[in-house]
């Protein structure tokens, strides 16, 4: 794939811009509206919470809690993709089916995975399955919905076609469907690792041991303004990369399926 240069320099740009924006803001005391000292404690300058990263790096306080929190993100989403396309995908093929687990998923969709940490705290305790379960819980219903959405939007021809060759349902789903929602099923994967993320920090910011959710926890009981911003970098860092590796890695994959459509 050929470099974007004109979509990098672009997107540092825009990133400069943020950082001078932040310094200025910082140094002038929130444009004035604050004095130095209580503009630090607020705002820290970037170079301040760049050298506290640079710490946090060094010390494997950061990397060892970012691993923890990866760990737990990536093994619920992981259920969630296991649970979620399969199910996705059957409701697109029967109605009967879509008829009875739509409307479930259509109710618990709307609800924030942090609505689940007391009662996943209260089933499982303080822990790793206690945090699985909330990321589970808050990245299923996109991966359904969307694998939904995708069969649904299937192109009929293709199907009357595949009848015709006295196609067996599993060769429909593996030749027919999977190809062709490719594009629903990256987009819910990336909606649903989204989620992931959200609610890992949501359950580990209540007394799981560990992990990103923890650090940022500690930041705030120790009115440590660095480590909040480090915490909030490093996870759209993380999210930025883990999209990048896994589903460019997944639409490369998976290119080749299409070519015939």
């Amino acid at each position: 794939m050929k470099w974007n240069w004109k979509a990098f320099l672009q997107g540092c740009a825009g990133i400069a811009a943020i950082l001078l924006l932040w310094t200025v803001a910082s140094a002038t005391g929130i444009f004035g509206k604050l004095d130095g000292k209580t503009a630090q404690l607020l705002l820290p300058l970037p170079t301040t919470v760049a050298k506290e990263f640079a710490e946090m790096i060094a010390s494997g306080y950061l990397l060892s809690n970012i691993w923890v929190s990866m760990q737990r993100v990536l093994v619920g989403f992981g259920l969630a993709v296991v649970i979620g396309l399969p199910l996705g995908i059957l409701m697109g093929m029967s109605e009967t089916l879509r008829n009875c687990i739509y409307p479930v998923v259509r109710f618990f969709s709307p609800i924030p995975g942090v609505a689940w940490v007391p009662l996943a705290i209260l089933w499982f305790g303080l822990g790793n399955n206690a945090a699985i379960f909330i990321i589970v819980m808050g990245s299923l219903s996109p991966i359904i919905i969307n694998s939904l959405q995708g069969v649904l939007n299937v192109d009929r021809k293709l199907y009357d076609v595949m009848r015709m060759m006295e196609a067996s349902r599993w060769q429909i789903i593996v030749h027919c469907i999977v190809p062709s929602i490719i594009p629903y099923i990256v987009s819910g994967f990336k909606l649903g690792l989204g989620f992931a993320w959200r609610v890992v920090i949501a359950a580990e910011l209540v007394g799981v041991p560990r992990g990103l959710g923890y650090v940022l926890s500690v930041g705030r009981s120790t009115a440590n303004t660095s480590v909040t911003l480090i915490t909030i970098i490093s996870l759209g860092v993380i999210m930025m990369l883990m999209e990048e590796v896994l589903f460019r890695i997944l639409e490369q994959r998976t290119s080749k399926w299409k070519k015939w459509e």
